[in-house]
């Protein structure tokens, strides 16, 4: 299963998706530890995810493309 999402991220590989269940808590708890985001990206269904992946919820979002 793939949906569209927004990816929000922190220098330092942190990051959150509106995927977690539970991500105005995450997003709010994550810019009082971290301060305000450096990434926000809208992310479609179609774009980040890895093909035949076990994982339907596994993300190709990872430290390494956050630094770039």
């Amino acid at each position: 299963m793939s949906e569209d999402r927004i990816f929000v991220g922190w220098p330092g590989g942190f990051f959150v998706t509106t995927l977690d269940p539970d991500f105005r808590k995450a997003f709010q708890d994550m810019v009082a530890d971290l301060g305000p985001p450096s990434v926000v990206e809208f992310r479609a269904a179609d774009e980040g995810w890895f093909e035949g992946s076990d994982d339907d919820l596994s993300e190709s979002d990872d430290v390494t493309e956050i630094a770039k």
